[in-house]
């Protein structure tokens, strides 16, 4: 089954977290656990993670904290996926033709190409940015697609 990790889920409201509170310099990490409700030992692991991404920058000490360490709408649920998780995959028979015996035309290896296309391009598409305006104002749209399953 594919799931988004919890860790990932964490690791976005670490990152709406900081655009929401881009304009005021770095943010601590304990207010960050606190407003998103995550336990502090996994943000401090997702912060490792986000860091090494090079999606946030920390600094130590009496004034630090942090800050995304680029504009909030260049960042995508996408980049932020793959910074916590493996790269979005459906089926190992899409890039590693010898996994399954049958031939590259095979009509499930071209659904599951697809479907992983459209699930990269979906998550590549909605910026952070996007995110924390969403959250600031609480907005819920009627015709979204969860909604209407």
């Amino acid at each position: 089954m594919l799931r988004i990790s919890r860790r990932t889920d964490y690791a976005v409201r670490v990152m709406i977290s900081l655009a929401l509170h881009a304009e005021e310099g770095p943010y601590p990490v304990q207010e960050i656990a606190q407003e998103m409700l995550i336990p502090m030992p996994f943000v401090k692991r997702i912060v490792a993670d986000l860091v090494q991404a090079g999606l946030i920058r920390s600094r130590r000490g009496n004034k630090g904290g942090l800050w995304l360490a680029r504009n909030p709408e260049e960042i995508s649920l996408l980049d932020i996926v793959e910074a916590c998780d493996e790269p979005v995959e459906i089926s190992p028979c899409i890039d590693d033709p010898d996994f399954c015996p049958l031939s590259s035309d095979c009509p499930v290896r071209q659904r599951w190409a697809r479907v992983r296309v459209a699930i990269r391009r979906e998550l590549g598409s909605v910026s952070i940015a996007q995110m924390a305006r969403e959250s600031a104002s609480h907005e819920v749209r009627l015709n979204d697609p969860i909604r209407s399953v």
